[in-house]
């Protein structure tokens, strides 16, 4: 599968717009997670969400709730420049911006997860896991 089809050549402010009204959580550098609506999306710059001005690009990550799932994307897995435990290792990329990407989010609740470029180190094809053998008794007749 080619990553072309995934390409969508819009900035992050162009797509956070699209999500006006649908709750988001935050994941900021020095604050952890700031859960809230997403009220106004400015064209430049911000983003206002619970009254709070915040600049997108500058952020770690970005999850907006109740995104219908997609059957289109390829499993990737993503480094980020922030402590993430492996949380990132097999998930499903959806969306490539001109300064984000865009995961769908795992769990119960349909989720998108939008980093902006400047968060994330690499993004590599996951391998595929081998089973262990298990050793058992070797039977000789």
């Amino acid at each position: 599968m080619s990553w072309q089809h995934l390409r969508t050549g819009k900035t992050l402010q162009q797509r956070l717009a699209q999500f006006q009204g649908h709750l988001a959580e935050l994941n900021a550098p020095r604050s952890g997670l700031e859960p809230g609506r997403i009220r106004r999306v400015f064209p430049r710059n911000f983003v206002k969400i619970n009254h709070q001005l915040f600049i997108p690009l500058s952020l770690n990550s970005i999850r907006v709730f109740n995104v219908p799932r997609t059957q289109r994307g390829i499993r990737v897995g993503i480094r980020t420049t922030f402590p993430s435990r492996n949380a990132f290792r097999n998930i499903r990329l959806v969306g490539i911006g001109l300064n984000y990407v865009e995961l769908q989010g795992k769990g119960r609740v349909p989720s998108r997860i939008l980093f902006p470029l400047s968060s994330v180190e690499s993004i590599y094809r996951p391998r595929k896991r081998t089973l262990k053998r298990k050793r058992g008794c070797i039977r000789r007749k």
